[in-house]
C-alpha cells in the first residue's frame, strides 16, 4: 500500500490538516484510555497527557471510566504540538504487554486512516 501523509489524507477527506492531526491524536489517546483494564481504576486514572515532554511521577487519581484522563487529553492535545500519553505506574508496561491497548489502538487508527483513503 502506498504511503499517505496526514496532509494528503486530510485533503482527501475534506478536513484541514490541523483538524486531522488533532483528531488522529485524540482518537489514539482516548482509545488507549478506554481500552485500559479496570480493577481499582488507578491504571486508567494514571494516563497523563503532556506537551513537549513525558510526564514524570504517578497520580493518586483513580477512574473507572477514564473520563478525567480523557478530559485532560482533550485539553492538552493540539494540532501542531508534540504530546505524550504516559502512564508511570510500575505495572503499566505489564498490562500493555498482556492487553496491547497502545499497540491495538495505533493499528486501529492506522486502519481507519487507510480505509478512509479508498
Amino acid at each position: 500500500m502506498a504511503n499517505l501523509s496526514i496532509e494528503q489524507w486530510a485533503s482527501e477527506v475534506g478536513a484541514s490538516l490541523a483538524d486531522a492531526a488533532k483528531a488522529i491524536k485524540l482518537e489514539v489517546f482516548t482509545g488507549v484510555i478506554d481500552d485500559t483494564r479496570v480493577d481499582t481504576g488507578r491504571l486508567k486514572g494514571n494516563w497523563q497527557t503532556t506537551q513537549g515532554q513525558k510526564a514524570d511521577g504517578v497520580l493518586e487519581r483513580t477512574s473507572q471510566s477514564g473520563s478525567e484522563s480523557i478530559k485532560e487529553a482533550e485539553a492538552n492535545v493540539t494540532s501542531d504540538g508534540v504530546e505524550y500519553l504516559t502512564n508511570n505506574l510500575e505495572y503499566a508496561p505489564l498490562w500493555e504487554e498482556k492487553d496491547g491497548m497502545i499497540a491495538r489502538n495505533l493499528a486501529r487508527v492506522e486502519t481507519i486512516v487507510r480505509k478512509t483513503k479508498k
